[in-house]
């Protein structure tokens, strides 16, 4: 009996068994959608996912791989995103030590790309989300 047949639980089945390393019979355990997916060795009591036995002469499929995704952004990356989506960032302003800067200003730092002023620490610092995370930088100097 093949798995695209209506086997049914406690059915017959042959299978591979990575215990026995051979194609042996099993019994059908569990099925899902309308295919085994879990299976009992009758020779070694192996309990594994259905595997279906290799036919000689056949090739075996070879495994999908997945397509490569981007990399997941990291927590700064993210954060940097949902606080630039917020602010107007076409024109970001040049940094500079001697300037001020208000909360949501987008400035355009030398070294770190583009940044939101997301607090005024003191008079002379503000705290900047850069994508590779949050900076103190100074102003009024």
């Amino acid at each position: 009996m093949s798995e695209t047949k209506t086997a049914q639980v406690g059915d017959e089945i042959e299978a591979m068994c990575g215990v026995c390393k051979a194609a042996t019979v099993h019994v059908v355990e569990v099925i899902k959608d309308d295919k085994v997916t879990k299976v009992m060795c009758k020779s070694c009591t192996a309990s594994h996912r259905y595997k279906k036995p290799v036919v000689e002469g056949e090739k075996p499929k070879k495994k999908r791989t997945a397509a490569k995704k981007a990399p997941p952004k990291t927590k700064e990356q993210r954060k940097w995103s949902r606080v630039l989506a917020k602010v107007d960032a076409e024109k970001p302003i040049e940094y500079a030590m001697n300037s001020s800067y208000d909360a949501n200003d987008v400035i355009q730092h030398a070294k770190f790309g583009v940044g939101v002023v997301v607090d005024v620490v003191d008079p002379s610092k503000v705290s900047v989300v850069f994508e590779e995370g949050e900076k103190t930088l100074v102003q009024n100097r």
